[in-house]
């Protein structure tokens, strides 16, 4: 097996490095609450039910800004949505290299917020959704216009989507859901949650399952 960085790859790496310490270490020095022993208070805001401080959120969206126009953030998705097509191989070697390098606002795996963004609900939506959706949605959720969180795990089942309880029932043209879902990140300022639910029982756990968006302020959410 070979475990050797493929040349693209690792100048890829090299170009992400060089992009780190000219654009996003001088942002991150001069916000250094966010990542040295005062960061659990400067991320979060303790009266508002513990969620993220609008600070710590907008020098997210910031990294994520100067990583967009630098052609990095996109870098896994398809080009004829603004990626460049990057593999899975190379995501799995970038990500990991970033991660490696530490604590850091070019990474932060409490946020899933990483320069070289993991984007799998538009790889989902690119590949799935009509020609009306993907029109109307990939552009919104690329800019930030329209945001969205996940709704997958339970606070029975985890990572373990096989065994979620969620339900979504036909009731005429709509679709009652009922469970509960837990790490649901952004939710709180969250437009539309992409839920997944069980629609059928069936032999395989794996089968039945389907997803379903829904708009974040529909009654009982």
């Amino acid at each position: 097996m070979d475990f050797s960085i493929p040349k693209d790859i690792q100048d890829k790496i090299e170009e992400l490095d060089e992009f780190i310490e000219r654009e996003i270490k001088p942002l991150e020095k001069d916000n250094m609450q966010f990542f040295d022993h005062r960061r659990e208070n400067a991320r979060t805001d303790w009266d508002n039910d513990g969620q993220p401080t609008k600070e710590w959120e907008k020098l997210l969206r910031e990294m994520k800004d100067r990583a967009d126009a630098a052609g990095h953030l996109r870098f896994g998705l398809p080009k004829e949505i603004g990626g460049q097509d990057g593999s899975n191989l190379a995501m799995a070697m970038i990500r990991e290299h970033l991660a490696h390098k530490g604590l850091g606002l070019h990474n932060d795996l409490q946020n899933e917020s990483s320069i070289v963004g993991n984007f799998p609900l538009v790889i989902m939506m690119w590949r799935f959704g009509t020609d009306a959706q993907k029109e109307y949605y990939l552009p919104r959720i690329l800019s930030g216009e329209d945001t969205w969180c996940q709704g997958y795990s339970e606070p029975g089942s985890g990572s373990d989507l096989a065994s979620l309880q969620t339900r979504a029932l036909a009731d005429g043209d709509d679709y009652v859901v009922n469970g509960s879902k837990i790490w649901t990140t952004g939710a709180q300022h969250a437009d539309r949650i992409f839920c997944l639910v069980r629609t059928a029982d069936t032999e395989k756990r794996q089968e039945g399952i389907s997803f379903v968006l829904i708009d974040m302020d529909t009654p009982g959410i």
